[in-house]
């Protein structure tokens, strides 16, 4: 028996609310003002300390970067990610499951090339 869009709630947000529970960043890319992805070799997640690390190109504006990131299915994250934020500090972003009942907290701290 297959199930539609139908068959499942929506949040206060509109959004689906499904029976996943995984909860997770897969992955993240930090966007320049060029649209290009600032990181000069991807990140390290760590999800038994939730923790995601990772190190910009020298010259990079830590104050003005655009975050994306990939999740487990059926997740959202907040702060909403794709917009100009400054990590030039540890930043927090929360990963919330498809049901709505699993959060994951990240501490996101990106350095520059050659600190």
């Amino acid at each position: 028996m297959s199930q539609s869009c139908n068959d499942y709630p929506v949040d206060e947000n509109g959004l689906l609310l499904t029976d996943s529970e995984e909860c997770y960043i897969s992955s993240l890319i930090l966007r320049g003002p060029d649209d290009r992805d600032v990181l000069i070799s991807g990140v390290t997640i760590d999800d038994e300390n939730n923790t995601i690390t990772g190190v910009a190109k020298f010259g990079t504006n830590m104050t003005k970067l655009k975050p994306e990131c990939g999740t487990a299915k059926d997740c959202i994250v907040t702060p909403a990610m794709g917009v100009w934020t400054d990590f030039s500090q540890p930043r927090q972003y929360t990963v919330i499951s498809g049901n709505r009942q699993v959060k994951k907290t990240y501490t996101v701290t990106i350095t520059l090339q050659g600190e």
